[in-house]
């Protein structure tokens, strides 16, 4: 089976050459990724109109963002009884000490989880795309 050609207004027929260094090629390889385009797709669409809108898919875990939610309420309201004990003058002891210490220990390492699920602010595409 012979290849069809294509209209003439679609051939193209000019060559252009660009040099890159590494930096330069490993970026446009991952954004043309990102894109969903060849290279040679992105450069040309970069080139004709400037910009390329890539649309993400943002996942949420929602289930272990409300365990979260329920685990940051319970310590806060713990935080908040101690607060309102010592505002009284209730005297500091080694066990509320402990539990102080707890409590912050784990609002610690739910930040942690916190940061992993949101990709620290910033957003990671790779961990959030599907």
């Amino acid at each position: 089976m012979p290849n069809r050609k294509k209209p003439e207004l679609q051939r193209k027929t000019h060559n252009m050459k660009i040099r890159l260094d590494d930096i330069q090629y490993s970026t446009i390889q991952m954004l043309a990724e990102e894109a969903g385009m060849t290279m040679t797709e992105y450069i040309r669409h970069q080139a004709v109109h400037g910009k390329v809108n890539i649309h993400y898919h943002i996942v949420a875990d929602f289930e272990k963002l409300d365990k979260l939610n329920r685990e940051f309420s319970a310590i806060g309201n713990n935080l908040n009884q101690m607060t309102k004990y010592f505002n009284m003058g209730g005297l500091r002891s080694q066990a509320m000490t402990e539990e102080l210490t707890r409590c912050i220990n784990a609002i610690m390492d739910m930040r942690k989880e916190v940061k992993e699920l949101g990709g620290e602010y910033r957003g990671y595409a790779q961990t959030h795309r599907k």
